[in-house]
């Protein structure tokens, strides 16, 4: 047997610091994109899924984006840390607005199609092409807009949607 039977080091070398910024990008904690992306190392591993896949690039992203959403399910994370370059010139409360911002929009997130926000993390935090993200799920690029249009608007109506711990007067 050879020491890596479906590839998978090769995928890591290859993909595995994008896979590590998108982890960053859906838990806002470096801490835990780290112990994910070991968690989604030993998944892959012992998954026949992934020795099956026909694309094992986008299986592995597509595990990667399920143990993120799984892990903010599980708890509510604290602390997020802004590595992006556009925080740099802005002010303390310009960052706080910005993350508060971005956790309720990856909050809101978890309420979609499992689909619809693979297709919407692919395109929007991973900046992906729509023919590339189209090639991972097997579809065509108009199918992938038209999921992307979809979710996005289930996004804006989740978002919009008033608290429902609240009362009106």
């Amino acid at each position: 047997m050879s020491p890596d039977p479906n590839g998978l080091l090769s995928i890591l070398k290859k993909h595995g610091a994008e896979l590590h910024a998108l982890l960053m990008r859906l838990t806002l904690r470096a801490d835990v994109a780290e112990d994910l992306l070991q968690k989604l190392f030993l998944k892959l591993r012992s998954s026949d899924g992934f020795a099956g896949a026909a694309n094992r690039k986008a299986y592995a992203f597509r595990t990667a984006i399920h143990l993120a959403f799984d892990w903010r399910r599980a708890q509510r994370p604290t602390e997020p840390i802004h590595s992006e370059p556009a925080c740099a010139g802005m002010s303390p409360l310009d960052r706080l607005i910005d993350a508060e911002e971005l956790e309720q929009v990856l909050e809101a997130m978890q309420q979609l199609s499992e689909l619809g926000r693979q297709v919407v993390v692919l395109r929007y935090l991973h900046h992906q092409e729509y023919a590339e993200i189209a090639e991972r799920f097997d579809k065509t690029e108009h199918q992938v807009r038209a999921l992307c249009s979809k979710a996005l608007e289930q996004l804006r109506t989740i978002l919009q949607a008033p608290d429902k711990g609240t009362t009106e007067p």
